[in-house]
């Protein structure tokens, strides 16, 4: 019994949160309908906290935990996000329950079908093979697919599913070929193996491999230039999922794309850093040019996205795990506080998407729209707030590795999201408010000021936080 439950121990948070959804099933179908949303979402709420319980109490050596399986292993990378991402879930949650109960839906699959994507997400963090990581990110996008279309008589929400399903298919379809063809090269889609393989002989072929592969993982987070259905999809998903979309879908995409070039590719820095580098530039660069003129903030918030996505693979072209942890933990503070930010602009009964329904918040709410400006402040990186730490240590390393062009771009990509942001504090205090919003709701509140904190303190935590995740992840 001891030793069965040694083995099982890496996959057992994962393990945990799947019974706990499906449990969540029959609890839903067989409650009474009053009651099914409410029974659904503690057993889910259950499952996720019981499964951060257990990545508390792992300890996992330098090395990282395996199973007999040796597509899956528990190492301190994954562990780290699989805690960010247990985090995410548990306030994505908490911010769809407090929608549906606005909405006045009462159907109670959101919880079940977001715990099985966040089952997925934590599968494909510790993936060391192609295999074990295309199946949990099938896992993570087909839940997907039926919450972005959630609002079944919405027209938006189902034109948005729709082309999800287009982004989701065309960008499984490039990653498998891709993955096909390492497979006809060399044999094997373990990691290890593949690190050790002879590639010399057959290294055209296996760039044209991996070019699909990074062409679908690219396409799965919106990286420019594969980013063009992506602003819409935010925008006519539901609220809450969109939120999901931007806190938590790209960390186990970018973690994939991570241990891909990472571990059995690292010897072709020659090729990928290069395609990176170029990826990372044109989706801060386009990300900040498409938002100067979104008017819609759930547009706005896509864009963001695209932009921390190109930052994020920027601290792969440098090749630091630690910076790009750094980077995915600080992002996904900022992006529930700008989530909460969206759900929270509410006039009357009405739920408002409207960038303009913020003028002149921060004088007829003084408290609010510091709140809101402080989270605003640090996803544009304007120091010393949180997203300027990401961004300084990131063009410290680019420019020590030698890459100052690159740097100085990203700069200047940068510097349009930061105009961006503070163009919309300006119009929160210098523009007249054309509508009163109504009171933001508790689990809106929590995180706005706990995002919006963690920004005005960065300057004294960021260090810290950069040695925790350095300890943390030291043995990638």
């Amino acid at each position: 019994m001891v030793e069965t439950l040694k083995n099982i121990l890496p996959v057992l948070p994962e393990t945990i949160l799947f019974f706990f959804a499906l449990l969540s099933l029959p609890a839903g179908v067989y409650a009474a309908p009053a009651k099914a949303k409410q029974k659904a979402d503690r057993l889910i709420y259950t499952g996720m906290l019981s499964a951060f319980a257990v990545l508390c109490l792992i300890d996992v050596p330098a090395g990282g935990l395996s199973i007999d399986f040796p597509g899956f292993v528990l190492d301190r990378f994954a562990l780290w996000l699989k805690k960010i991402l247990l985090i995410g879930g548990t306030a994505a949650l908490a911010f769809a329950s407090d929608w549906l109960k606005y909405k006045k839906y009462s159907r109670f699959e959101f919880a079940p079908l977001l715990a099985f994507c966040m089952t997925g997400m934590m599968l494909v963090v510790s993936a060391r093979t192609f295999l074990v990581q295309f199946l949990g990110l099938e896992m993570m996008h087909f839940p997907l697919l039926f919450l972005t279309a959630y609002k079944r008589q919405g027209e938006r929400s189902t034109e948005a599913g729709t082309k999800y399903v287009v982004m989701v298919f065309l960008s499984s379809g490039l990653y498998l070929f891709g993955v096909s063809v390492l497979y006809a090269c060399l044999g094997t889609l373990d990691f290890d193996r593949l690190a050790a393989a002879d590639k010399r002989a057959i290294m055209p072929a296996l760039l044209w491999g991996l070019s699909f592969i990074a062409a679908g993982l690219f396409l799965k987070i919106g990286a420019a230039p594969f980013h063009s259905w992506a602003a819409d999809v935010y925008e006519g998903a539901p609220s809450p999922v969109t939120a999901l979309f931007a806190m938590l879908v790209r960390l186990p995409v970018i973690a994939a794309l991570a241990r891909v070039v990472l571990e059995p590719f690292a010897s072709l820095t020659f090729y990928w850093q290069p395609v990176l580098s170029a990826v990372a530039v044109l989706s801060v660069c386009i990300g900040g040019f498409g938002a100067i003129v979104q008017t819609n903030i759930k547009r706005l918030t896509a864009y963001t996205v695209i932009v921390l996505n190109g930052f994020a693979l920027s601290a792969l072209v440098v090749r630091s795990a630690v910076l790009l942890q750094f980077a995915l933990t600080i992002d996904l503070v900022m992006l529930a506080g700008m989530s909460a930010v969206v759900l929270s602009l509410r006039i009357g009964e009405e739920l408002s998407e409207e960038i303009r329904v913020l003028s002149g918040q921060g004088q007829t709410k003084p408290v609010r729209g510091g709140l809101f400006a402080l989270i605003f402040l640090g996803l544009a990186g304007a120091p010393p707030f949180a997203g300027f730490w990401t961004r300084f240590w990131l063009f410290k390393e680019t420019a020590v590795s030698g890459m100052i062009f690159f740097s100085v771009l990203l700069m200047l990509g940068g510097l349009l999201i930061m105009y961006v942001y503070l163009k919309l504090i300006r119009q929160m205090y210098m523009v007249p408010a054309k509508e009163e919003l109504s009171f933001a709701p508790a689990p809106m509140k929590v995180v706005i000021v706990l995002s919006a904190m963690l920004s005005a303190v960065s300057f004294v935590a960021a260090e810290p936080l950069l040695h925790a995740v350095q300890a943390a992840v030291m043995s990638f």
